[in-house]
């Protein structure tokens, strides 16, 4: 009966011993991975801010300035005068993608980053979907195009057929670098406020529903892209 005892009690250790274990080996792995209740991993470069009422808009144009993507805002966005608010934040070198993650949610939006393009848009709105874009990567800038001629390049260049109407109105301006020519053409139909559709090797161009564009956030062109935002 004693040996039993013994061996109750040593079993008894042996399994704390093994679910201090189980639990050291839990927290081990959750200290170790790349994501940690939930928050981001941030990669972008560091950057430091001391905003006080800066507009948003002028906020993102600069940061767009920084980095190597491209800062997209929805149509919705725009017109609900989502980059009209206010920020006030203080950052001391910090990732531009956590700052920009944080001044986002606290004006109510969020970001969704597609290839080189990063969507800024109102929680509710999905920009695009699990798109993959596999064009060649080109560089295009255009200065009040008119689009019935980039409509008319493009399908040269890509060998697609692009059926539009050919009485479109619209110019287009972009400055793009390194971005693959069917996510280039995507961008310029969104930004001219045109869906489009592609069956059986047809490209069909027709006006979206609201009848806006979306707005890129070019780079500032100041020496120092953040230095009219930052006091």
């Amino acid at each position: 009966m004693r040996k039993s005892g013994l061996n109750q009690i040593a079993s008894s250790f042996v399994r704390r011993v093994l679910s201090v274990a189980v639990v050291t080996g839990v927290l081990l792995i959750w200290a170790a991975s790349p994501v940690v209740a939930g928050t981001e991993v941030y990669t972008g470069d560091p950057i430091s801010l001391d905003l006080i009422d800066a507009g948003l808009g002028i906020v993102l144009t600069s940061m767009a300035g920084v980095t190597d993507v491209i800062f997209a805002v929805d149509s919705q966005t725009i017109s609900g005068s989502g980059l009209e608010r206010t920020v006030s934040v203080t950052y001391e070198s910090v990732p531009w993608d956590q700052a920009l993650d944080e001044i986002l949610i606290e004006s109510g939006l969020e970001w969704t980053l597609e290839g080189k393009v990063l969507w800024i848009h109102l929680p509710a709105y999905v920009p695009a979907g699990d798109r993959n874009f596999t064009g060649d990567a080109i560089n295009l800038r255009l200065d009040d195009a008119k689009l019935v001629e980039v409509l008319n390049n493009m399908a040269q260049m890509s060998g697609l057929e692009i059926d539009f109407d050919p009485e479109i109105e619209t110019t287009v301006s972009v400055n793009l670098r390194s971005v693959p020519w069917d996510q280039v053409l995507d961008l310029i139909l969104r930004i001219s406020g045109y869906g489009y559709s592609h069956d059986n090797g047809v490209l069909t161009i027709f006006k979206a529903s609201d009848g806006k564009g979306m707005q890129l956030l070019p780079p500032s062109g100041l020496a120092d892209p953040l230095e009219a935002v930052t006091k």
